[in-house]
């Protein structure tokens, strides 16, 4: 197993995580601990579980599947994008800002916009034996999470700067990821 290689794959697959984790830390100031725990552990989660059912699901289903992860991930993103727009616009006409909270919900589909590109990584993995694949999910997992965890806290640190703006953030970065997926996936 060559484990720098695994270990950049790594990088590249908590990329559009940990952007989006940065999000939610300017998103929702005065984020709780515990809340950005889930989070991160939610991201590098997913990122572990979708190449582990690309690996499982195999060359078998391969060629009907591939094709639409780009559209769906950029989809998902979007609809994100969209309603971070919105929530933008209603608070541009609210005097106070409101303390932003990201829902439960919102972050379940944060973390599988943000990982349904990697479900194709299972396939790029299928010359490895069951335990060298396994080790290679495990670690893009573990440094999703570090990352993710990082990248919360450090939106966290600037979230004063630009509470007034993270909606508009949000929704542009949203955008920004869900278009990046989709260009390489049509690449």
């Amino acid at each position: 197993m060559d484990y720098l290689n695994v270990f950049i794959t790594s990088l590249s697959m908590s990329m559009d995580a940990s952007t989006v984790g940065a999000v939610d830390g300017v998103k929702e100031s005065g984020m709780k601990i515990k809340k950005k725990i889930l989070i991160a552990f939610l991201f590098g989660f997913l990122q572990f579980l979708m190449p582990l059912i690309g690996y499982f699901i195999g060359y078998s289903f391969k060629e009907y599947v591939v094709s639409y992860i780009p559209y769906i991930a950029f989809s998902l993103l979007f609809l994100l994008a969209l309603k971070s727009f919105i929530d933008f616009l209603k608070s541009r006409n609210n005097e106070e800002i409101t303390k932003e909270k990201i829902s439960f919900k919102e972050i379940i589909i944060q973390g599988i916009a943000t990982s349904i590109d990697a479900f194709s990584i299972g396939f790029v993995f299928l010359n490895y034996g069951i335990k060298d694949a396994m080790i290679t999910f495990v670690i893009i997992g573990i440094v999703t999470f570090i990352l993710s965890f990082i990248t919360i806290n450090l939106g966290n640190l600037i979230a004063s700067k630009l509470e007034k703006y993270s909606g508009l953030i949000s929704a542009l970065i949203f955008l920004a990821v869900g278009i990046k997926i989709l260009i390489e996936g049509i690449i």
